[in-house]
């Protein structure tokens, strides 16, 4: 027999839950591969005389489908929020702003230009300064 990664032949590792991701659901969308491999593991290893339900079966079919929608939910989510922030950063240009630096200075003047760099947040060039797009508290 072999197993397939760090399950045993029993149904005791199938069952397991981790308590970290009861409490937030987003924490276990990076494990939709873990859980296939379990869903697998515990279809292999099922007892021939005892097996797994077909309404049991369907309901982890469907939660595997589950956990493939929203991992491709909350991927688009996150793409849209990035799309936003660049929009709401590029309105700001030209314009007066009041804004806190990340060292928690407070920085007046006109935005110049916005850059992002591998995704990050937008930053607002002030002078010469780069602000967080978050550091911004006043628009003129």
């Amino acid at each position: 027999m072999t197993a397939v990664s760090g399950v045993s032949p029993t149904n005791s590792g199938a069952s397991t839950t981790n308590s970290s991701n009861s409490t937030n659901p987003l924490a276990s969308l990076a494990n939709s591969q873990e859980f296939l491999q379990l869903l697998v593991a515990q279809l292999k290893y099922q007892d021939p005389l005892d097996p797994v339900s077909g309404t049991q079966f369907i309901a982890q079919t469907a939660e595997l489908s589950q956990v493939e929608m929203l991992t491709s939910l909350s991927k688009q989510v996150g793409e849209e929020l990035s799309a936003q922030q660049l929009a709401t950063a590029d309105g700001l240009v030209g314009k007066e702003v009041t804004a806190t630096t990340s060292d928690n200075k407070t920085i007046s003047g006109t935005v110049s230009k916005v850059s992002v760099s591998n995704g990050s947040t937008p930053m607002l060039d002030i002078g010469g300064t780069l602000v967080p797009l978050s550091g911004v508290e006043d628009v003129s």
